[in-house]
């Protein structure tokens, strides 16, 4: 075990060496790629875009490809590759179609010359897995209500399956961008029927409770129907259609934070065969999305600013509570605002606008020398810091 690590740092210390050197000559690259789509109804207008958008998404892996012959973040090969169905666009400079027509009956290709940024590749690579990092690694759970098609069940099925197809989809795009993510199985071993019914309900209170309870600190609550379009000639086929629609929230203190709906057909002679691989494909372009979406989020939040829940305790009085504030205001770097919650017995909630995190605000707190208080912090989570403070003596 020891000699393959060390052959693989050594690998990765001389692909480094080379990779640098190939990167910085090239920023741009050029590739020829296929794609293909099937003809629905004769819209063959229809399929040539498809046909095209295909080409371009091959182009990109083949650039990928070719960038993690010279890259040493071979580790995380999956983050770049899972983003390519939406991101294509983005890394594509300019193409031209250079063949095109029907292969077949069915079957519409396009074979396309692209010019890639692979700038945009290596910085796509990179800012996911570092604002995982920036955010302290947070654990998350993912609960998916399903029906399929011809499936009919009552509120409390969900506890009696060990993952739907859409859970099991998102947790491995989950998984494969880096982010923990906590077992189905332990989830619903550990909830009971009404939490499971009121969270996948849209109650996001109960929801992060879940969270909370699971050692979570994100949950992603959604639902998935799949069902048989009619009026559709397939040729004896069935045309399979899922919709998907999901919520990230924030467990330590119930707020949303993306949303996401998604929507995925897939032809097939057994509906429910059909109805699962639908599931699938819309859970995919789902999970795309949504880690976009969280990753956008705590991007804005680590450098710009975000909310953290402060919970003191310890207060004497409101004019001391008042000074607090402003001691926080004018020694707490990163501070941009406070806003009072609640004060009662001697407690008081606070939202902290601040460019950082928590565990940042909570360092700061207990290492600062303050002129008034002295500062505990007693706990913290992703986005909460509880804090018990004591007044100094007055020494005039």
């Amino acid at each position: 075990m020891k000699s393959k690590i060390i052959f693989q740092l050594t690998v990765i210390i001389v692909l480094s060496i080379f990779g640098a050197v190939a990167f910085s000559q090239s920023a741009t690259q050029q590739l020829t790629a296929t794609g293909m789509a099937t003809v629905f109804g004769g819209d063959k207008g229809l399929a040539r875009d498809q046909a095209i958008d295909d080409a371009l998404r091959n182009a990109v892996e083949q650039g990928l490809g070719t960038f993690v012959q010279s890259s040493t973040l071979v580790e995380n090969y999956q983050v770049v590759e899972d983003n390519i169905l939406s991101w294509s666009n983005g890394y594509v400079k300019n193409y031209q179609v250079v063949s095109e027509g029907m292969t077949d009956a069915t079957t519409y290709q396009a074979t396309i010359q692209a010019e890639l940024q692979m700038s945009n590749l290596k910085n796509d690579w990179e800012s996911i897995r570092n604002i995982i990092n920036q955010m302290s690694n947070p654990r998350i759970l993912i609960i998916m209500e399903e029906q399929n098609i011809g499936q009919s069940y009552d509120r409390y099925h969900f506890l009696s399956v060990d993952m739907t197809i859409a859970e099991a989809t998102l947790i491995n795009k989950f998984l494969e961008n880096g982010f923990e993510v906590v077992d189905a199985a332990t989830m619903r071993a550990n909830i009971k029927k009404e939490q499971a019914a009121a969270a996948l309900a849209g109650n996001t209170k109960v929801a992060a409770n879940i969270g909370k309870s699971l050692g979570a600190e994100v949950i992603v609550t959604g639902k998935a129907v799949a069902k048989v379009a009619t009026g559709i000639n397939l040729g004896g086929m069935k045309s399979c259609q899922a919709n998907l629609t999901a919520r990230v929230v924030k467990a330590d203190v119930a707020t949303i934070i993306a949303t996401s709906s998604a929507h995925a057909a897939s032809p097939h002679i057994d509906e429910v065969t059909g109805g699962t691989k639908a599931i699938q494909k819309a859970a995919n372009k789902m999970a795309t999305e949504l880690i976009n979406k969280i990753a956008d989020k705590w991007r804005d939040e680590f450098y710009n600013a975000t909310t953290i829940k402060l919970n003191v305790a310890g207060i004497e009085s409101f004019t001391q509570l008042n000074e607090l504030k402003s001691t926080l205001k004018f020694y707490v770097r990163g501070i941009k605002d406070i806003y009072q919650r609640n004060f009662n017995a001697g407690s008081a909630e606070l939202d902290v606008k601040i460019t950082g995190n928590a565990e940042q605000l909570a360092r700061q707190l207990e290492v600062k020398e303050f002129d008034k208080f002295d500062f505990q912090v007693v706990g913290i989570t992703m986005n909460k810091v509880a804090v018990k403070i004591d007044a100094k003596e007055d020494v005039n």
